[in-house]
């Protein structure tokens, strides 16, 4: 903890004025992410006579505020029922899930665990409708196989155990209160949507020798009844809160996306469905996002008539009586009403990106609520005078709570760490509005397929203790970071900082405003062969070799297209190589600013100011093509690699890093591998003024070649999951939204990055633990293939404390004396230079 001195001596005098409070020290500390400064700062703070004036302001500052459950690591669908005392979600692998049936006063003790999924409550919440799933050998061995296929397979194989589980399941309908359970006959229809209305259960489904998927009712007793008819696939949408009508969209049988989709209300025409009891021929709506109003007697959705927008107000039970509420040359999204029906909440395109805006029922008094410069999106009312809204792109987006009567913005999640991010998917708030369910990644893990449930309390907050517990574990973490990263560059800092020094941002530039002038680079654009000589000539400048790797590109100009290469040849292990890659193209309606001529910028950059420091090991620069067009130029590489048996022991991907969302020179690390996301942390914080986070995350990037070929190998640095950026994809992706530092930053910790990669010996290969009857474990690895190492550190210890015990070695083998079960055993090789392996192999001891 700082001293008062301490603290006292970073009062920074603002102009003449007086002195910042603790407070506002703490918090500019935490701006240019020296953080354990800042935690130190707010722990004293209280202790302090400021405390409860400054506790939400520190506690929102390092993470959460309102008292969070977390109900499990791998779940889905999270719902309230109407009447809000019960809470539903599903959990574990697709083949074998679980519906867990909880009271929300007590959500860590299900009254009731349903094999199955889709589960829905009827209006008055007193029985819920699922697909009950039977114990099958078929779905085990389709679940089996999902799990046994590489990444790049996973999502065919999952579809086609979705397929099966649709026409094996049963619908299930439970009385809550005495757990009886009634099933209804579907005679093997492919079922893919369910729904509980006042009148009883709805599905949507296809007929079980395939054919068009329709709505359907099913009456006690007797044979599913088609409400809906027609060549198009029927998807269920929403129900009103008295059971007596529901929405639905359609789609283009076994393919693209027809009319329906609640969010595309810039496209072309977009019609929905609506069905009301006694049922009777749907209608069909002209419209985009539909939505009910809490008392379920209004439909508001998005119509447009020319070039004009408007949001609709619709009587459920007469929707040609339609008022419009609002209408203009914007477009407008996701209309939500307030729970006595007076306000409408909507999210608008201003400018270039979505702000929420409220009007009054009658259509007056439109207020601008938000001013954020990434979208804000997707607002639904709790209660009449506070909402909840959505920052960010999809994959990405956070949960803030607004109140319209205070003026106030308060996040609603985090995962209380500094670093790691957890993005958010899905947001359901209680009937009351005074919890919310919360679907997220808190680990920051994007790539499993699990994510974890989470109940919010809106009306309680956390304890003192649970902040001062909060702020000492950052401490730790923060402090075990950094010090882990100046052991690991100290025996090469001097030389890093004198390469790092060189980095310009006038060059960084020079390079963006010539790629920029090509426009588009898509690979049917010229734009994109002008890109490649270019880049080959810039390489060449900086005293390369370049060459042009060129192949057949899908809708390439001319037939082909081409990755361009540049070669600094290793001193000591040349046959070790480690790739740095960043995608040259762009999406072909424009020039890419951001995506991606700034991760090419940086590239350029930290080849120059590396062409006259070689390292022991080879480093590759390679700028790919056709990214955009599906990851063409990353897969042309790494086949080739791996048909010359290069041996390709790290890479580091740049995507996406120089976006000005605001003055802070801040980036996410995209990793696989947890030795680089670390190394590129200490090489931020020791080489260059950029502040790095973390996300578990390689997909749909030109790092999933790397990984699927070369498996656990992967950093880089992108700005998702925090991908705010609005132009992103768009033809506004300018060169005036671009913070040129921040991209120079970048190309310094890359630098960084890849010297202490390339002069530390790579990830041991073939650690193996045999453990005897007396709890004695011989430990044995394949020897490093750099020159000059001279020794191993083994680690041991439970999974909580990994590298609790430590030995070290000169051999390849080792025997510990006494190794539990389930304990973990680390291993990584230690050079003449004093450089430890950047990452450990590790093995879990059975």
């Amino acid at each position: 903890m700082l001293a008062a001195a301490a603290l006292a001596a970073l009062w920074i005098p603002l102009s003449g004025r007086s002195i910042d409070t603790p407070l506002e020290v703490a918090a500019l500390a935490w701006d240019k992410g020296d953080y354990v400064t800042a935690l130190n700062a707010y722990l004293q703070i209280l202790d302090g006579p400021a405390a409860d004036a400054a506790f939400e302001t520190i506690a929102l500052q390092t993470g959460e505020l309102f008292q969070t459950t977390e109900l499990t690591v791998d779940g889905d669908q999270p719902k309230f029922s109407p009447d809000g005392r019960y809470v539903t979600y599903e959990t574990g692998p697709v083949a074998a899930r679980l519906i867990r049936l909880a009271p929300a006063s007590d959500p860590k003790k299900p009254s009731a665990e349903l094999t199955g999924g889709r589960a829905v409550f009827s209006p008055d919440s007193s029985k819920l409708a699922y697909f009950k799933l039977p114990p099958n050998a078929e779905l085990q061995q389709a679940q089996a196989a999902v799990d046994a296929a590489p990444q790049a397979e996973r999502a065919q194989r999952t579809a086609a155990l979705n397929a099966l589980i649709a026409a094996q399941a049963r619908v299930a309908v439970r009385d809550i209160a005495s757990g009886r359970e009634t099933e209804i006959d579907t005679a093997r229809m492919r079922k893919t949507g369910l729904a509980f209305l006042a009148s009883g259960v709805v599905i949507a489904a296809s007929p079980a020798d395939g054919g068009v998927a329709q709505i359907y009712a099913l009456p006690d007793g007797a044979a599913p009844v088609a409400l809906t008819s027609g060549e198009t696939d029927k998807a269920i949408g929403e129900v009103n809160s008295t059971g007596t009508a529901i929405t639905f969209t359609a789609r283009a049988a076994g393919g693209g996306r027809g009319a329906g989709g609640g969010g595309g209300a810039g496209g072309g025409t977009q019609t929905f469905g609506l069905l009301t009891q006694p049922f009777k021929t749907p209608v069909t709506i002209t419209g985009s996002a539909p939505a009910f109003s809490p008392d379920g007697t209004t439909l508001l959705y998005v119509g447009r008539e020319g070039d004009e927008y408007r949001i609709n107000a619709a009587d459920v039970m007469e929707p040609s009586k339609v008022t419009v509420l609002r209408k203009g040359p914007e477009r407008v999204d996701a209309p939500a009403a307030s729970a006595d029906g007076k306000k409408i909440a909507f999210q608008m395109m201003a400018k270039e990106d979505w702000e929420i805006f409220t009007v009054n029922r009658d259509g007056s008094g439109e207020t601008r609520l938000t001013r954020e410069i990434q979208h804000d999106l997707l607002p639904r009312f709790l209660g009449n005078d506070r909402l909840v809204g959505m920052i960010g792109e999809a994959r990405h987006r956070r949960s803030h709570l607004y109140d319209l009567a205070k003026g106030t913005k308060t996040r609603i999640f985090h995962n209380n760490t500094i670093r790691t991010i957890a993005p958010e998917y899905a947001w359901v708030p209680s009937p009351d509005g005074r919890k919310m369910l919360i679907t997220a990644e808190r680990d920051g893990d994007t790539v499993s397929l699990e994510r974890g449930i989470y109940l919010v309390d809106l009306e309680s907050r956390i304890t003192r203790d649970d902040l001062r517990a909060r702020l000492k574990a950052d401490i730790a973490a923060e402090t075990a970071l950094r010090a882990k990263g100046r052991r690991l560059y100290a025996p090469i800092a001097p030389a890093v900082k004198k390469v790092t020094e060189d980095a310009s941002v006038a060059r960084i530039y020079s390079y963006e405003k010539a790629l920029f002038d090509f426009d588009s680079k898509h690979v049917s654009r010229p734009g994109n062969k002008l890109a490649s000589e270019y880049l080959f000539n810039k390489y060449k400048s900086f005293g390369y070799e370049p060459e042009y790797q060129w192949f057949a590109g899908r809708g390439a100009l001319g037939g082909q297209t081409a990755n361009v290469i540049a070669t600094l040849k290793g001193t000591v292990n040349p046959e070790l190589i480690y790739v740095v890659s960043s995608h040259y193209d762009s999406v072909a309606i424009g020039p890419g600013a951001d995506d991606d001529t700034s991760g090419t910028a940086a590239l350029l950059e930290t080849a120059r100011i590396l062409a006259q420091s070689p390292q022991p090991a080879t480093i590759v620069f390679a700028s790919f093509t056709g990214e955009e067009a599906g990851l063409l130029g990353s897969r042309e590489y790494v086949r080739r690699a791996v048909a010359d048996k290069l041996n390709l022991v790290g890479a580091l991907n740049n995507d996406m890093v120089g976006w000005a969302n605001d003055h802070r020179l801040d980036n996410t690390i995209r990793y696989s591998n947890a030795g680089i996301r670390d190394i590129q942390h200490a090489a931020s914080m020791q080489f260059s003024n950029m502040v790095l986070y973390d996300a578990l995350y390689y997909k749909s990037t030109d790092a999933a070649a790397y990984y699927e070929a070369y498996g656990d190998i992967v950093g880089g640095i992108g700005s998702y999951p925090v991908l705010g950026n609005p132009h992103y994809h768009q033809s506004h992706d300018l060169l005036d939204t671009i913070n040129h530092q921040l991209v120079t930053e970048v190309s310094k910790t890359t630098a960084a990055t890849l010297m202490l990669l390339a002069s530390s010996p790579s990830r041991l290969k073939d650690l193996k633990v045999e453990r005897s009857a007396t709890g004695s474990a011989a430990v044995s690895w394949t020897a490093s293939p750099e020159t000059g190492v001279i020794g191993y550190m083994v680690a041991y210890g439970p999974p909580s404390s990994p590298e609790a015990q430590q030995l070290r070695a000169t051999t390849t083998t080792v025997t510990i004396p006494k190794l539990a079960a389930g304990s973990i055993v680390s291993v990584k090789a230690v050079n003449a230079r004093g450089l430890e392996g950047w990452d450990w192999a590790r093995v879990t001891v059975r």
